[in-house]
């Protein structure tokens, strides 16, 4: 077959000598450049944080800053939040599919290899859980144990499978059936919703004032409130749903072969930010509509929340869509490699964000800055870390093969230490 390679940058085709998209380690350098805002500017909460912490940081200051962190929050909600761990999770599934292809090509033992690389990044994520309760890896783990299940699927099924879960209809159809259980009482839902304050008071205590094994302890006890959430909010379906879509876009080779599929990519680009713009602008309609009540009729949320969670996926596919467009263009190429290394060293680049965000705003372990620095000015500082990550992965490539979480990961793997020094 044909195609006009040579005409793109070359950095957009497979290496060789690492077997690695440079298009991919940009996009997935992105991805954490959006999952940083999107944690930055909730002061790395993990979990809902006592009512008096918002208000300290959205009431009680100058009309000035409040709408500063009016436009801050506007931008993260639209443009950030639910959109990045999608677009990594994405990323993850593409992964999984190149790797597989290339264990195929080498007759290696794909199946068991990956399950104990799985197992690995299980114990890294459960090591970052009890540091910090918003942790992903964790999660991946397990979805990737179920990834493996897929693999031999046909392109069809796993479309359709993956396009029901990105709009997260298991939670919605949830949702429809909990209509029909009894109901809990006004007593009952009182009662809940004090034990949840009183919850969310204590974990805010801990995280300041607590000590290093009282964060531990606690974190470790809220892994099966992380489940539940996982499963309530639907986050976990979106997740794997992702994974899938990925393995989908690496079986048919959309990267590798972008040439070829460029028109795919517009079409994308375009169907995509139409159909969101069509969401965003229904889903402010039915919040202007419904602001007053805080109770909105069950068929409404339900739509609302179809609408938030197709948007979310298309905004994802937006950006995938968009960054790739714009990566096979010479003057955006060169741009878009600075994200690169951050992309290659995503382990990293990932667990060095939390020691950020701890040492910031945790008073554990920190210098307590949750509520304190309001949520505009958190959003500036992501830029100077971000641009500090890239720096110092830049630097970090330039003598070694891997990152140090990556190296850790790899030799764990095949149970020997890997050589580490170019």
């Amino acid at each position: 077959m044909t195609t006009t390679t040579e005409t793109l940058p070359q950095t957009l085709t497979v290496e060789s000598a690492a077997n690695r998209l440079q298009v991919v380690d940009s996009l997935r350098g992105f991805a954490l450049l959006g999952i940083l805002i999107a944690h930055i500017v909730s002061w790395f909460d993990g979990g809902p944080l006592p009512g008096s912490i918002y208000q300290k940081a959205f009431e009680n200051i100058p009309v000035w800053q409040q709408i500063l962190n009016g436009i801050t929050q506007f931008i993260s909600e639209v443009l950030v939040r639910g959109k990045f761990f999608s677009f990594f999770s994405f990323l993850f599934g593409l992964s999984f599919a190149l790797q597989l292809f290339s264990f195929e090509k080498k007759s290696g033992n794909f199946l068991g290899r990956y399950a104990w690389r799985l197992v690995i990044l299980g114990l890294i994520g459960l090591a970052h859980s009890l540091h910090w309760r918003g942790d992903i890896l964790s999660i991946y783990a397990p979805l990737g144990f179920l990834l493996l299940l897929f693999r031999k699927l046909p392109d069809k099924i796993i479309l359709t499978i993956a396009i029901l879960l990105v709009i997260n209809i298991p939670t919605r159809l949830t949702a429809i059936y909990q209509q029909y259980l009894p109901q809990l009482s006004k007593a009952q839902q009182e009662q809940q919703n004090k034990q949840s304050e009183k919850d969310t008071e204590q974990y805010y205590q801990i995280m300041m004032h607590g000590s290093y094994v009282d964060n531990l302890k606690a974190n470790f006890k809220a892994l099966e409130m992380k489940k539940n959430f996982q499963i309530e909010s639907g986050r976990i379906y979106i997740t794997f749903g992702f994974f899938l879509l990925g393995l989908y876009a690496g079986r048919k080779k959309i990267f590798e072969q972008f040439p070829v599929n460029k028109l795919f990519f517009k079409k994308i680009l375009q169907y995509s930010g139409f159909i969101a713009l069509g969401l965003l602008i229904a889903g402010i309609c039915l919040g202007v509509m419904y602001n007053n009540n805080p109770q909105p009729p069950p068929a409404i949320l339900f739509i609302f929340m179809t609408i938030y969670d197709s948007f979310n996926a298309l905004l994802t596919l937006f950006y995938i869509a968009g960054i790739t467009l714009l990566f096979a263009k010479p003057v955006w190429n060169s741009r878009l490699l600075h994200f690169a290394p951050v992309g290659k060293m995503a382990l990293t680049s990932y667990v060095s964000q939390t020691v950020i965000g701890l040492l910031l705003f945790y008073g554990y372990c920190g210098l307590g800055l949750v509520g304190i620095i309001p949520p505009w000015i958190c959003f500036l500082l992501s830029a100077p870390i971000f641009l500090l990550q890239m720096q110092f992965s830049k630097w970090w490539l330039s003598r070694f093969k891997y990152g140090p979480l990556e190296w850790i990961w790899r030799s764990a793997t095949y149970l020997r230490w890997q050589p580490i020094r170019l």
